[in-house]
C-alpha cells in the first residue's frame, strides 16, 4: 500500500527526529571531551582533560569489567543455547511456566535480586562476598532474558528438517546439532553474544551491592560524577569507556565475521 506523500514526509521526519535523540548525548559527550567547558557550541578547544584521565585506576577497572564481561557472556552462551534449543524445539509440560520465569530478571529491579543474593551470601557464604566468580554470575543473570530470545529468535528461523534428515542418515542428535544446526544460527548465536558482552560490560549495579573486590568501569565513573560533578574530564572516561567496550564488540564481530564469512555474508 502506497503511503500519502504527507504521511511519508511526516514519518521521514519522526525518524530523523528519534535519530537525534539517540545520538545527541554521545555528541555532547564527544564534543565536551575536547573542550575547556561543558556549553554548546564548545567556545574553547582544549585536550587538559585528557592529562589526567589514563592512569591505573581508571585502566584497572576497565580491564576488570572486561573481564567480567567475557566470564558472563562464555556463561550466558554455555547456558542460554541449550536452553533456547529446548523452548523453541521441543513440547514438554511446564514449557509455558518456564518462558515466563525466563522473564523474572527483566521483571524485577537488578538492586532487588542482587541485595537478595548478597543478603543470602552475607549468612551463608560470606567468604565468597566480592569474588570475581560470584559477581560475574549474579551479573550474567540480568542478560538471560535478552540472550536467549536472540537465540530462539534465530532457531525459529532455521528450518528444523536439515537436522531431522541428518538424524535420519544415522548422525546422533548432538553431531546434528553441532554440524547443521548451530552454523545456521550462528549470526543469532553472536548477536547474543554482544549483547550479553555489551549488557554486563556496562553493570554496576550488581557488583557494588555484592561488594566487589573491583571496581567496575561504570561505577568509577559514577564515583568520579559525585565527587567532581560533570566537567569534561568525566566526558573523556566515558567517551574511553563506550570506545573500548564497543571496540572490543566490533573486534570480536569482525574476527567471527571472517571466521564463518559464507554465514554471514
Amino acid at each position: 500500500m502506497k503511503l500519502p506523500r504527507w504521511l511519508h514526509i511526516a514519518l521521514n521526519i519522526y525518524a530523523l527526529l528519534l535519530a537525534a535523540f539517540f545520538v545527541w548525548p554521545v555528541l555532547q559527550v564527544f564534543l565536551t571531551a575536547f573542550t575547556s567547558d561543558i556549553v554548546f557550541p564548545p567556545r574553547y578547544f582544549s585536550l587538559e582533560a585528557w592529562k589526567g584521565v589514563i592512569w591505573s585506576g581508571f585502566i584497572s577497572s576497565i580491564w576488570f569489567s572486561i573481564r567480567m564481561a567475557i566470564g558472563a557472556t562464555v556463561l550466558l552462551l554455555l547456558i542460554c543455547t541449550p536452553a533456547a534449543y529446548a523452548m523453541e524445539r521441543k513440547r514438554f509440560r511446564g514449557r509455558a511456566l518456564l518462558m515466563v520465569i525466563m522473564f523474572v530478571p527483566l521483571i524485577f529491579p537488578t538492586v532487588t535480586y542482587s541485595s537478595a543474593i548478597r543478603i543470602y551470601i552475607f549468612s551463608f557464604f560470606n567468604q565468597w562476598t566480592g569474588t570475581y566468580g560470584l559477581v560475574t554470575v549474579v551479573t550474567a543473570m540480568w542478560a538471560i532474558p535478552l540472550v536467549m530470545r536472540s537465540i530462539q529468535g534465530s532457531l525459529a528461523t532455521s528450518d528444523p528438517v536439515y537436522e531431522e534428515a541428518a538424524v535420519t542418515m544415522g548422525a546422533s542428535p548432538a553431531r546434528s546439532f553441532f554440524k547443521i544446526t548451530l552454523p545456521l544460527i550462528a549470526p543469532g548465536v553472536l548477536t547474543a553474544g554482544m549483547i550479553a558482552f555489551t549488557s554486563t560490560a556496562m553493570s554496576f549495579t550488581a557488583p557494588y551491592i555484592l561488594g566487589s573486590k573491583q571496581m567496575a568501569v561504570s561505577q568509577y565513573v559514577l564515583n568520579d560524577i559525585g565527587r567532581i560533578g560533570f566537567l569534561p574530564w568525566i566526558a573523556v572516561e566515558v567517551l574511553l569507556m563506550e570506545v573500548i567496550i564497543l571496540g572490543t564488540v566490533q573486534v570480536i564481530m569482525f574476527i567471527f565475521g571472517k571466521q564463518f564469512r559464507g554465514i554471514f555474508i
